[in-house]
């Protein structure tokens, strides 16, 4: 009995260790990636795409970001998403196992990334899905409780719908008192003289606009004014209620 009590002790030590050697290995970029791809190859069978997301969602958009698994953008996305995880880890350091949405990762690599990095409890929504990890539905009317999650991330993705105070509105519903809201977008200067194409949807275009369409407290801003087309990053904080 004494023997089998040390060797179920001594497996625990293995697991626990080759389970914090491979979220380790989920920091390292380029692994994460690669292990991503070899994911998407195997599980895309299981592919599918939402039949009735609202009209808000841009005609083009499913279509767009599918192309992205066409090449390797879709595994990192130039790993803009540091620009949100980060700063939400430090925000969420004291909380115990928080909740977390991410809305429009397209593949697991968010989801992997943010769970390396300490949001263990993470989970993706977007439009299409082909993993376990990421549940089909559309941001502007959900299916989940009120307060659901201690803090939402739109990944670039709102950019795509036509109307951003509804995802706003159904992400206010969603988070927890005094949680977390998350946004990134690509501010393109030539939008000011060109105006919005194709699959842009909307007007966003600066950390000033996502600022203003949410109206809350500002804890993180990551808008460098370039003259060239860049990504752009805020993180606001709900009013308690």
């Amino acid at each position: 009995m004494k023997k089998y009590f040390v060797l179920k002790k001594y497996q625990d030590f293995l697991q626990r260790k080759a389970t914090s050697i491979f979220w380790g290995l989920m920091k390292i970029d380029s692994i994460r990636f690669y292990f991503c791809k070899v994911r998407w190859n195997y599980y895309k069978n299981n592919f599918k795409i939402l039949d009735n997301y609202t009209s808000a969602v841009g005609v083009s958009t499913v279509d767009y970001n599918l192309s992205a698994f066409n090449n390797n953008a879709v595994f990192g996305m130039g790993k803009r998403m540091s620009l949100l995880l980060y700063p939400l880890v430090a925000l969420l350091r004291d909380y115990h196992s928080p909740s977390v949405l991410i809305v429009g990762p397209r593949s697991e690599d968010d989801i992997f990334w943010a769970r390396a990095l300490g949001l263990s409890n993470t989970l993706g929504l977007d439009l299409f899905t082909y993993s376990k990890f990421v549940q089909l539905g559309d941001i502007h009317s959900t299916n989940y409780p009120n307060q659901s999650f201690d803090a939402i991330l739109l990944g670039w993705m709102i950019s795509y719908s036509s109307e951003p105070n509804k995802v706003i509105n159904e992400c206010k519903r969603l988070i927890k008192s005094g949680g977390f809201l998350g946004i990134g977008v690509q501010s393109d200067p030539a939008q000011k003289f060109n105006g919005i194409s194709a699959p842009r949807m909307n007007h966003l275009n600066s950390s000033e606009d996502l600022i203003s369409l949410v109206n809350e407290e500002i804890v993180f801003v990551h808008d460098p004014k370039l003259e060239v087309a860049y990504e752009c990053a805020v993180i606001l904080k709900l009013r308690k209620s």
